[in-house]
C-alpha cells in the first residue's frame, strides 16, 4: 500500500510541477521562482516519505481495535468454550485428502495464503506460475517479504494440526512441527520445521486473534493417535 500512495503522489506532484513550470516560462531565470521550486520539491519529499506511512499507522490501529472489539464480544458469547467441533470428511472438508477421515474441525475460514520464498524448507503449495508479491503493509508488517500467494485458499484448525486446500494446494502442518505463529493485524504468520528444514508462511484471517485463540487451544489438546 505505502508503494502505490507513494506512485500517486509522485504523479500528482510532478505533474503540478510540470503544470507550474509550463505556465511560467518566461519567469525561469528569476530568484523567486527557482524559491518556489524548491518549496514544491521540500513539499513533495515530506508527503512522499511520511504521508503513506502514517496511512498505513491509522489503517493498521483501526483494524487492530476493530479486532480487539470483536474478539472481546467472542469471548463474552463463550469463546473456544463455545466451538462445536465436526468430523472431517462432511461438506467442504471431505474433498481435503491431508485431513484424516477421523480428524475433528474446530475452525475454518477461506482467505489468502503467503509462502515465503525464501524459506529452506520444500513448500508443498509452491508451483509454477502461482505469483509472487507482497503481503499487505496493514495486515502484515512484520512480514515484508516475496511471498507466492494463493488465492481462495481454505484454512482448517483440527485435532492434528492446520490444514490448507486450495485449487492444487493441499496440505496439513501437524502441531508438532508448527514452532511458532505470530498475530498480525490482518491475519496470522506461522514458521513450520520439518527435520533440518523451517518454513514461513501467513494467512489472511477475518480476525486473527479468534483465530489464535482457537489454535492454541487445539494445539494444548491430548494428540489424536
Amino acid at each position: 500500500m505505502i508503494y502505490s500512495l507513494r506512485k500517486l503522489i509522485a504523479f500528482v506532484f510532478l505533474g503540478g510541477m510540470f503544470w507550474f513550470i509550463y505556465q511560467d516560462l518566461d519567469n525561469l531565470d528569476k530568484p523567486w521562482f527557482m524559491h518556489a521550486l524548491g518549496m514544491i520539491t521540500v513539499a513533495f519529499a515530506f508527503f512522499w516519505l511520511l504521508i503513506p506511512m502514517v496511512v498505513v499507522w491509522v489503517r493498521r490501529r483501526r483494524r487492530v481495535a476493530r479486532n480487539r472489539e470483536r474478539h472481546a464480544k467472542w469471548i463474552a458469547e463463550g469463546g473456544v468454550a463455545g466451538i462445536r467441533p465436526h468430523p472431517a470428511g462432511r461438506g467442504r472438508s471431505a474433498n481435503v485428502t491431508s485431513i484424516a477421515k477421523d480428524d475433528q474441525i474446530f475452525f475454518h475460514e477461506k482467505g489468502t495464503l503467503y509462502t515465503d520464498v525464501s524459506s529452506s524448507a520444500e513448500k508443498p503449495s509452491e508451483q509454477a506460475g502461482r505469483p509472487v508479491g507482497r503481503p499487505s503493509d496493514v495486515a502484515f508488517p512484520r512480514f515484508r517479504r516475496r511471498c507466492r500467494v494463493d488465492q481462495r485458499t481454505h484454512c482448517y484448525i483440527t485435532g492434528r494440526g492446520v490444514a490448507f486446500a486450495g485449487k492444487g494446494l493441499d496440505f496439513l502442518v501437524p502441531f508438532a512441527e508448527l514452532r511458532s505463529s505470530q498475530v498480525e493485524p490482518g491475519g496470522m504468520i506461522f514458521e513450520a520445521v520439518r527435520g533440518t528444514s523451517a518454513a514461513r508462511f501467513a494467512f489472511t484471517f477475518q480476525n486473527p486473534l479468534i483465530a489464535a485463540d482457537v489454535l492454541a487451544m487445539c494445539s494444548s489438546r491430548p494428540r489424536l493417535n
